[in-house]
């Protein structure tokens, strides 16, 4: 990843690094050891909207280490949809684990924006590009 695609804003609290990159794709890199909840997904749309500035912009996930979701974040996660502000979501699923917990999300919650797994970057930022 090339740093120059980074703009200057970058949000960072204890489980997330949100960053608002030049080309228009919303980077979050979810730290070790996240586990994905109801509060917690109410207070990383606050930094979505906030990083967004009113527009919807295509979103990139991708974690550091163990990063789980519960049972209760992937319900809650439809009562958000309509406040989110994304276009298009990639997740890069470098582990099989990432692979399983992405599809398993995107088979069960049927996401109402475009949503789909990469296994790399290059293939995902393309993808998301679509959705600028």
């Amino acid at each position: 990843m090339n740093p120059e695609t980074f703009e200057e804003k970058v949000i960072e609290n204890d489980v997330a690094i949100v960053r608002s990159r030049k080309d228009g794709i919303v980077h979050v890199t979810f730290k070790e050891g996240t586990e994905i909840d109801a509060d917690l997904q109410d207070r990383m749309i606050e930094v979505y909207l906030e990083i967004c500035g009113g527009r919807k912009r295509p979103f990139l996930y991708t974690g550091i280490g163990d990063v789980t979701i519960t049972k209760e974040g992937r319900e809650h996660s439809r009562n958000l949809e309509d406040v989110f502000p994304t276009t298009a979501t990639a997740v890069i699923a470098d582990n099989l684990a990432y692979k399983l917990i992405a599809n398993f999300y995107l088979k069960v919650n049927k996401p109402k924006t475009p949503y789909k797994v990469f296994k790399d970057f290059p293939s995902a930022e393309s993808w998301l590009k679509k959705f600028i």
